[in-house]
């Protein structure tokens, strides 16, 4: 019977790894189940969790027949491989994930008679891939750090159009220079603020109302930075919660900064 494949944002269930102990009808409908829903999908391979059973089972298609995998240990593995993969939880989407080049594996058949299997290339990495869905969780853990905020674009937006450059990992020159201006802006400020304590009275109005503009100026600064932020972001329609996340942060840490420009003055002045 042909299963409905259980995809992105739905999760599995909580259950998984559940060993076969029983080679009987059960089993073989759930064999079948797989065969029947890859060859509706065009899929190369199915695990049993995919579907919804908690049981180790694999099924790969071979040709024009199955190879059937149940409880499957890998024992050896070897080499490493860099491959781009797609995989039915997330539909129309690909990522770059880590595996071994060449596998070997232990597992039984339907009748629960035990065979090994040494796999390499498109196999091996399908097979680690079916592999990690009997273990609860999917190719995510095979990507390092920078991929998986590449592939969380790629769920945010739909689209698998997302590269490195659609969600920069820097800031453009014209935001920097904005900052580095704000953070110049603060540290004069601070030093007029501390020779407050120590000059005349006759100096000491005329570097309040320095302290004064230097923080009309940072304020408006502040603004500017947020609309020319938002206007760089825009660029990057891939990335827009990051964007807007790093915008309104580094927006409150400037503000705090001021702020506490704004108490030394009122202190000093």
């Amino acid at each position: 019977m042909i299963k409905q494949i259980i995809q992105y944002p739905t999760m599995p269930g909580q259950a998984f790894d559940g060993v076969v102990r029983h080679y009987d009808e059960a089993l073989y409908t759930l064999l079948q189940d797989l065969k029947d829903t890859i060859a509706e999908n065009n899929l190369e391979g199915l695990a049993a969790y995919q579907i919804g059973s908690p049981y180790t089972v694999i099924v790969i298609k071979d040709g024009n027949d199955f190879l059937e995998i149940i409880n499957p240990i890998i024992i050896t593995k070897e080499g490493s491989v860099t491959p781009i993969e797609k995989t039915a939880y997330y539909p129309n989407l690909t990522a770059k994930t880590k595996r071994y080049e060449k596998i070997k594996l232990m597992y039984e058949g339907r009748k629960g008679k035990q065979h090994f299997l040494t796999a390499v290339g498109d196999l091996a990495i399908l097979i680690q891939r079916k592999t990690d869905y009997l273990l609860g969780s999917d190719f995510r853990v095979r990507m390092n750090e920078e991929e998986k905020r590449l592939f969380d674009a790629k769920l945010e937006s739909n689209s698998n159009h997302v590269t490195q450059e659609s969600c920069p990992s820097s800031e453009p020159s014209s935001i920097k220079n904005i900052l580095r201006l704000i953070t110049m802006t603060l540290i004069f400020g601070a030093i007029c603020s501390l020779l407050g304590l120590f000059v005349s009275d006759s100096l000491l109005g005329t570097l309040h109302r320095i302290e004064n503009y230097l923080m009309l100026f940072i304020l408006l600064s502040i603004v500017v930075y947020v609309f020319v932020a938002k206007y760089e972001g825009k660029k990057y329609s891939h990335c827009t919660s990051c964007q807007i996340g790093n915008i309104l942060g580094t927006a409150f840490i400037q503000s705090i900064r001021l702020s506490l420009l704004a108490v030394a003055n009122y202190f000093v002045f």
